[in-house]
């Protein structure tokens, strides 16, 4: 009769060997579960290459204008592979660089005062020291020191393509001569504006394309592992701009985000029958020599509605 009770303990130490054997065995598949699902990496731009390595992008227009850009935004808009492209009023605020670290490229640009230029500067150059497009055009050239321009650690840090002057244009002009061979103008025919910044491509720079005035047009400038881009034009709701401004904003995401499947650059530049397009990397300037433009006060706004 003394044995039942041993003979009971140990029925139940048998039923419970399986368990007690069962149990390590699912926590480590449980474990090697969590292990085999990695977190996706962290990235501080949107872009991500599609099948065929042809990129995608977001783009924001930050302006400092009397109304939004909704020409450049439409330009911008029909080039291929773009997704979306949005505006930022920076006459009442300025993008944070997470705000700004939501797109691909951004084209930053006025006619009046930015809410805070020298923000608005150091932002952009955090922006870019983080793999981001800047594409800089007209009025932003506008200094030193001009609350129009762009400023900040984007000019003292040597982020900005072009030597800043109060110098404008207002005449209409077109493309003049350029490099067809170069990224930045794949597929580029036409560009038409009135007005422009007259500024001279910094000496780190490299000058891309002319105005049919003989004034610098496109310029990109190396600043360490990055690339910052300049367009000298304003294309704002003041201009009467017309032509391939969208394009130009593209290729340089083509081209610095080293994506594949754009056009391939045609052999013989398109420019305007009175442009001479240089066969040497840079645009050679005309041998006559123009008078310096005078310091012009930027077009009258329009008032805001």
């Amino acid at each position: 009769m003394r044995q039942k009770p041993y003979l009971l303990r140990t029925a139940i130490y048998v039923l419970l060997l399986p368990a007690v054997c069962v149990i390590p065995f699912a926590l480590a598949q449980r474990n090697a579960s969590k292990r085999s699902v990695a977190k996706p990496a962290a990235t501080d731009i949107l872009n991500a290459a599609i099948p065929g390595g042809v990129c995608q992008f977001h783009v924001l227009i930050v302006y400092a204008d009397p109304k939004p850009p909704t020409q450049l935004q439409s330009e911008i808009q029909a080039e291929p592979n773009v997704v979306a492209v949005d505006v930022f009023d920076a006459t009442v605020g300025i993008p944070t660089l997470g705000q700004l670290q939501q797109y691909d490229i951004v084209v930053p640009f006025g006619d009046t005062a930015f809410f805070d230029a020298d923000t608005l500067g150091n932002n952009l150059a955090d922006y870019v020291d983080g793999g981001g497009i800047v594409v800089q055009h007209g009025f932003s050239h506008a200094g030193p020191g001009d609350p129009a321009g762009i400023n900040g650690r984007w000019v003292t840090d040597g982020y900005n393509p072009y030597d800043y002057s109060e110098n404008l244009e207002t005449n209409p002009f077109s493309l003049g001569a350029f490099n067809a061979g170069h990224p930045l103008m794949v597929g580029v025919a036409t560009l038409n504006s009135d007005f422009a910044n007259v500024v001279t491509p910094n000496a780190a720079a490299t000058e891309v394309a002319q105005n049919s005035l003989g004034e610098s047009l496109v310029a990109y400038r190396p600043v360490d592992t990055h690339t910052t881009v300049g367009v000298t034009a304003y294309v704002g709701t003041v201009a009467i701009q017309s032509g391939d401004w969208g394009k130009v904003v593209v290729n340089a995401g083509n081209w610095l985000l080293n994506c594949q499947g754009s056009p391939t650059p045609t052999p013989t530049p398109s420019a305007t029958p009175t442009a001479t397009p240089s066969p040497t990397p840079t645009v050679t300037p005309t041998a006559t020599p123009r008078v310096t433009p005078t310091p012009r006060p930027r077009p009258t706004p329009h008032p805001r509605p």
